[in-house]
C-alpha cells in the first residue's frame, strides 16, 4: 500500500508502509534544484556493506508505472572504474541538470518502465569507497562477485522487490561486466547458497568484448568515416590487421600507431561520436564532449599494451579530456553532485568529491584481453532462458559496431524461425533507427547515428529497445 504525501518544496513523494527502517533511512524527500518539477516516484540513496569493509553506493528510483510489479534493473558504468551515475545524470535516469544546476525531466527516463537501480562499483568510485586501500585493487572476478553480493543486499533493504523480473545493464567495459556478473547470478542460483534471483538477462550498449572491439574496430570505423588518410590506413592494416601483424614487438608497434591515430583524431573531433558537433570554449577553442568512460577504457587498453605515462599523457590531452569538467553535460552532473545540499540530501559520505571515473581503483589489466564470446556461450547453451539484448550505436569508434557485429556474428548463432536477419525499426516520423536481428539466445540491434552512449545521443531509440526488450517484443 502506498500512501501519497505532499512535502516541502511541492515534491510529490509516495511512501510505501512496507518499507524496511533502513530503507526509510535512505529516502530522498528533498531533492535540491526539484522544487518545481512535480516528482511522482520515489527514491532512495544509500550504501550497501560489500564483501564486509566496501561501502559501495546505490541510487534506487522506483518505476513511475507500477514499481511493485514492474522488473528491478540494475544499471552501472563502464571504464573499468566509472560511476554509474553517469547513466543517470546524461544518458537515461529523470533527470537532466540545467547550467545554474536547477533540474528538468528527461523525456525518454527509462524509469517510466522500470525501477533503475544505479550503483557506483567497483568499490572507489564515485561515493563508493572504504577504509582499506586493498578494496580498490580488482578485476573482472571480484567485480562480479561484489555485484552479485549488492543484489543480495538490495533484497535484504527491498524485501518488497525480491521476486520482481531482475535484469542488469551497462554499456562500454559493461561488456565484461555484464556476462561475468550473469555468470555469477546463474551460477549462485544453481549452487543454492542464498534465495534465489529472479534473474532474467541482461543488456549491454556498444561493448567492449575482446580487444579486437576496443581497438582495432575504432581505427576500421575511422577508416569508413573518411576520417583518416589512405596512406595512414595502409600503415595501420600492415602494422595491425595483416596475418603478419602478431607477436609482441608487432603488437607495441600497433599500439603506438593507435596512439597516434587516436590523438590525431582526438584533437579534431569526438571519436565517441564521430558525426556531432563538438562544443567551443569563449575563445572559440575545440573542446570535445567526450566519454569519459571510454577514455577510461582506452587508457586501461593502453597501459596494458605497454605505453609509456608521457604517451597516454599525451593521449589524455590530444583527446581533451584533462579537465574533468567538461563543457557540455557532463559538467554540469558532476557540479551538481557535488554541491554539499545534494550530497547531505542523497545520504553520502560529504568529503568525498565525486567524479565520472575513479583515479583510485587499480583494475587488473590483463582482463582486457579476456575475450567474453565464452561466457555468452555458457549463458545461452546452459539452459538459463536468459533474455539478452547487445545494442551498438553506430557512430562510436571506441568500441565501434564493426567490431560488436565481429564476435555476434561469430558466435554461430542462427536467426530466430520466423524472425528476420537485419530488420530495419523506425523512429516515430518514420525514419529508419537501425536494424534488429533476433538470434538464438540473443537479439543485436544497432542504433543508426547514436554515439558510445545510446540513451545520450538517440534517447528516443535507445528507451524503444530498452522497453520492447524488457516486453519481450523486439
Amino acid at each position: 500500500m502506498r500512501v501519497a504525501l505532499i512535502l516541502a518544496g511541492c515534491l510529490l513523494v509516495f511512501v510505501s508502509l512496507g518499507y524496511t527502517p533502513d530503507a526509510l533511512k535512505d529516502q530522498i524527500f528533498n531533492l535540491p534544484g526539484a522544487e518545481k518539477l512535480n516528482v511522482t516516484f520515489n527514491q532512495f540513496s544509500g550504501y550497501f556493506n560489500v564483501q564486509g569493509t566496501k561501502n559501495n553506493h546505490y541510487w534506487l528510483v522506483e518505476s513511475m508505472k507500477n514499481p511493485a510489479t514492474d522488473p528491478v534493473v540494475f544499471w552501472t558504468n563502464g571504464g573499468p572504474g566509472c560511476s554509474g551515475l553517469i547513466g543517470m545524470w546524461t544518458e537515461q535516469g529523470p533527470f537532466r541538470a540545467n547550467a545554474d544546476l536547477t533540474l528538468k525531466f528527461n523525456e525518454f527516463n527509462w524509469n517510466q518502465i522500470a525501477n533503475m537501480v544505479f550503483i557506483e562499483q567497483p568499490c572507489g568510485v564515485g561515493f563508493s569507497y572504504s577504509n582499506k586501500t586493498s578494496d580498490y585493487v580488482t578485476g573482472d572476478a571480484q567485480a562480479a562477485q561484489d555485484n552479485y553480493q549488492t543484489i543480495l543486499e538490495f533484497q535484504k533493504r527491498f524485501p518488497e522487490y525480491a521476486n520482481n523480473p531482475l535484469y542488469i545493464t551497462s554499456e562500454s567495459y559493461g561488456g565484461h561486466y555484464m556476462p561475468t556478473w550473469a555468470k555469477e547470478i546463474v551460477d549462485q542460483n544453481a549452487a543454492g547458497n542464498n534465495p534465489k534471483v529472479n534473474f532474467k538477462g541482461f543488456a549491454v550498449g556498444n561493448p567492449y568484448t575482446n580487444v579486437f572491439t576496443g581497438t582495432q574496430a575504432g581505427i576500421i570505423t575511422f577508416w569508413g568515416h573518411q576520417v583518416i588518410s589512405k596512406p595512414v590506413w595502409t600503415k595501420y592494416q600492415e602494422l595491425c590487421l595483416l596475418p603478419a601483424a602478431r607477436g609482441e614487438q608487432q603488437g607495441l608497434l600497433c599500439a603506438i600507431q593507435e596512439f597516434e591515430i587516436n590523438t590525431m583524431i582526438g584533437k579534431l573531433m569526438n571519436p565517441y561520436a564521430l558525426d556531432y558537433p563538438i562544443c567551443l570554449t569563449k575563445s572559440g577553442k575545440h573542446r570535445p564532449r567526450s566519454s569519459l568512460q571510454a577514455y577510461q577504457l582506452q587508457q586501461f587498453l593502453y597501459k596494458a599494451a605497454g605505453l609509456t605515462a608521457d604517451m597516454q599523457a599525451t593521449l589524455s590531452a590530444g583527446l581533451g579530456v584533462s579537465d574533468p569538467y567538461d563543457p557540455c553535460v557532463d559538467n554540469y552532473a558532476v557540479a551538481y553532485l557535488n554541491r554539499a545540499d545534494v550530497k547531505a540530501a542523497i545520504h553520502v559520505k560529504p568529503d568525498l568529491k565525486w567524479a565520472e571515473c575513479s583515479n583510485v581503483v587499480l583494475y587488473n589489466q590483463t582482463d582486457s584481453s579476456v575475450g567474453m564470446e565464452p561466457y555468452y556461450k555458457y549463458l545461452i547453451d546452459g539452459g538459463f532462458g536468459l533474455n539478452i539484448m547487445v545494442y551498438s550505436g553506430d557512430d562510436d569508434a571506441v568500441c565501434a559496431t564493426v567490431g560488436t557485429q565481429e564476435w555476434i556474428w561469430d558466435l554461430g548463432y542462427a536467426v530466430k524461425p520466423g524472425a528476420k536477419a537485419w530488420a530495419p525499426y523506425f523512429t516515430a516520423d518514420g525514419q529508419t533507427a537501425g536494424f534488429i536481428t533476433e538470434m538464438q539466445g540473443l537479439t543485436f540491434a544497432t542504433v543508426r547515428g547514436a554515439g558510445h552512449e545510446v540513451p545520450t545521443y538517440k534517447p528516443e531509440a535507445g528507451f524503444y529497445l530498452f522497453s520492447n526488450y524488457l516486453n519481450g517484443t523486439l
